[in-house]
Formats: structure tokens, sequence, C-alpha cells
């Protein structure tokens, strides 16, 4: 189930969807096992022989800004856990989920890159201050958070410009195509005659998701073409992160 899930997130990467726009509605909490399969100990003997290898190494280089495996990992799990995942199901990632979580990373810093020296306005620090407080209320205890911030070497400031690169990503994003992405009155009359028994707000979220979708893939191919990107992480390296 939960792999089925790590596949609808690599499709919303590929397809160009922003992180986490509509990333929430389609990720969830799934059995813990299904993070874990084969032999526990294993994985963790692996991951204690690779971390001292792995742990500083560049997975990539965004115009010039290198991204750290560490940073990598720390903010997949951010992302996932914003996304409806248990954090107590993130102690191992499957390996074929690290390409789409490494390009929903490189995604937030080419979007964020244009306005990363202006001043949030007030909606966007409340957005990243309600964003701080649903991640704290994702684990059981604020020992349990301290605990997560511990283990990647972060700590609030990492999280609070982690947050802020999101909602300024986002936010560029959706100034970009929230206008084009509306569908007009001969999209809605041709979607209303194929579903009729849709509602009317039902029928333009849907033209509007769908358009949105796809400019959103557009952008980001558009962003990535120009953007001076360089994959450095071997993933079949990472097998026990």
């Amino acid at each position: 189930m939960l792999q089925w899930r790590l596949t609808q997130l690599d499709c919303l990467v590929k397809q160009g969807w922003c992180a986490s726009l509509l990333l929430c509605l389609s990720l969830g909490v799934a059995p813990a096992k299904l993070w874990a399969q084969g032999n526990a100990e294993v994985l963790a003997e692996k991951k204690r022989e690779q971390s001292a290898k792995l742990e500083d190494c560049i997975a990539a280089i965004v115009n010039g800004e290198a991204i750290l495996l560490s940073q990598l990992s720390f903010e997949a799990r951010l992302n996932l856990i914003r996304a409806g995942v248990s954090p107590q199901l993130l102690e191992h990632i499957p390996q074929e989920s690290w390409p789409a979580l490494l390009d929903m990373v490189i995604s937030h810093r080419l979007w964020a890159a244009s306005s990363e020296k202006a001043e949030l306005s007030i909606e966007q620090l409340g957005s990243v201050a309600l964003m701080g407080e649903q991640l704290k209320k994702a684990f059981d205890s604020e020992a349990h958070y301290q605990a997560f911030l511990q283990k990647y070497e972060m700590d609030s400031a990492d999280i609070q410009a982690t947050l802020e690169r999101i909602v300024r990503a986002e936010s560029n994003l959706q100034t970009r195509i929230r206008l084009r992405s509306q569908p007009n009155e001969a999209e809605i009359q041709k979607a209303r005659e194929a579903s009729p028994t849709l509602s009317e707000m039902q029928i333009r979220t849907k033209l509007y998701e769908e358009k949105f979708k796809l400019l959103s893939k557009q952008e980001l191919e558009a962003q990535r073409k120009k953007a001076d990107v360089r994959i450095l992480l071997k993933f079949s390296a990472i097998a026990a992160l």
C-alpha cells in the first residue's frame, strides 16, 4: 500500500507538481512493515557501515549550491511528514523512492531562488508558522521531535529555513500559473456534458487541478533546462538510508 503511494509521489514529481502543493492529498499513513521489508538487522548494519561514508557526501549541485546527503535525508523526511506520513515509518525509506524525493528538494531550490532575498509576506510567514506547528504535532512528544532534529544534526533554524524555502517555491509557482490554470467556459461546458453528475464546483476544481498539473510540469521542465543541476548521488549506495 505504502509502496503504491510512493509510486504516486514519484509520478507527481515527474509530472512537475511542486513538492507538496497537492502531495498531502496523495500520501498517507500505511503499515510500518512496508517501510522495512526484509531483514531489519541487515538494514541496520548496512546503515551503520554506510553512514560514515555517506553522511557528508554531496548528493547534488543546484546552480552552484551543494545539497549534502544529510540535508537530503532530513528534507525528504520533513516533506513526507508534511504529506501525512508518520515519523515512525521513516526509519528506512525504500531506495526506489529517493530519485523522486531528490527531485522534490531540487525543485524547491529552483523555484525559491527568484525570491530568496525578498522578505516573506505576512501571509507567507503565517504559512511557515502553521507548517512548523503541524510538523511538531506529527510527533508523539516534544522529546521525539527533538530526537528527530538531533538525529540529523538540525535545529529550529534549519526547520525555519527549509519551510521558508518551501513556501517561497510554492508561492512563486502558484503566482506564475494560477491564472492560466483557470478553466474557460468552453472547457467547463464540455466537462458538464461528459460528467453530468458532478456539481459546478467539482467540475471547476477538477479542471483547475488538471491544468495546474500540466502547467506545473511544463514550468518545472523549463526551469530544469535553464538551471545548472548536477546529480552526483549514486542511489544504489543509499539502500539503508
